[in-house]
């Protein structure tokens, strides 16, 4: 069923019936990797083609918290696979090693643009981004989901829609997630309390001030990528402490008040739900088309 390599380069996986390629490693996460995928079709002129998908693989020990972030990625996958703004889980496979004690698992998708690897055209594409965003995270909501780690990185383009990636985050409403990003996550998720939809409010709300400022986080005097992780951790830790949030200068009234409501540190002061977002942002895209 698979061929690997110590590294999975080259290796072959059979998820639904078919045969996928794991070529490039493309991204190395805490405890996954992503591989650049190519589909086995068969025939006289037998070959890899059709490259455009990514594999997931997780190496873990079962009943590890590795194997339980797999599986929730893999059960919200299936839990919120009719929302068009939630990346499609394609399908999977569990290879079991050492007896059953250790496992390898492969999560197939499309292969789509990060957030993170783009930079966008106007701040109608940032409005769009965030608009689409909640929609993504209203549909977390009715299911009593919490994503736990919205991010640049956990973001996608198709080309006609921006997606939220990267479910193994995910946790029950009023629960503490296990994972998030320091830079982005709220401050209650940094505290290690219980967190709901707010807490990815405020992450979306981090990420959206990142880009309207030209990519500074709240209270850094530069972009991050020009500033060590020292002076980032000081800026992080003043967001944590409950320093009010500078307005993004040169932005106006209506972007800084969307931003600072998102990102309040009294959760109760914040946005309740995506939805809310979602028809501020409506009426700003609607009444300026150049944002």
């Amino acid at each position: 069923m698979l061929y690997s390599n110590e590294n999975e380069c080259g290796g072959d996986v059979v998820i639904n019936g078919a045969v996928y390629r794991m070529n490039e490693l493309i991204h190395q996460g805490n405890d996954s990797r992503v591989f650049s995928a190519a589909l086995w079709q068969g025939g006289r002129d037998s070959a890899f083609v059709n490259s455009r998908f990514v594999i997931k693989c997780y190496t873990c020990q079962r009943d590890s918290a590795v194997w339980r972030r797999a599986l929730r990625e893999i059960e919200a996958g299936r839990m919120l696979r009719k929302c068009p703004y939630i990346v499609r889980l394609r399908g999977y496979s569990v290879l079991s090693e050492n007896g059953g004690e250790a496992c390898r698992v492969f999560l197939l998708f499309d292969r789509l643009q990060c957030l993170d690897d783009m930079r966008l055209a106007d701040s109608r594409d940032v409005w769009t981004m965030g608009r689409d965003i909640c929609f993504a995270l209203e549909a977390l909501r009715k299911k009593g989901l919490v994503h736990g780690d919205v991010k640049p990185r956990n973001i996608y383009y198709d080309g006609g829609r921006w997606l939220l990636g990267d479910l193994g985050s995910v946790c029950v409403s009023g629960e503490v997630p296990e994972y998030g990003s320091e830079g982005y996550c709220s401050p209650e998720a940094m505290r290690g309390e219980p967190c709901d939809i707010r807490s990815d409010l405020y992450s979306l709300g981090i990420t959206l001030y990142k880009l309207v400022s030209g990519g500074r986080l709240p209270f850094c005097p530069r972009p991050c990528v020009e500033m060590d992780d020292v002076e980032v951790c000081r800026s992080i830790r003043r967001r944590m402490n409950g320093e009010a949030l500078p307005p993004v200068p040169g932005a106006d009234d209506s972007v800084n008040d969307l931003l600072l409501t998102l990102c309040r540190f009294e959760r109760d002061k914040r946005f309740k739900r995506p939805c809310d977002v979602i028809k501020y942002i409506g009426k700003r895209l609607n009444r300026n088309s150049d944002g």
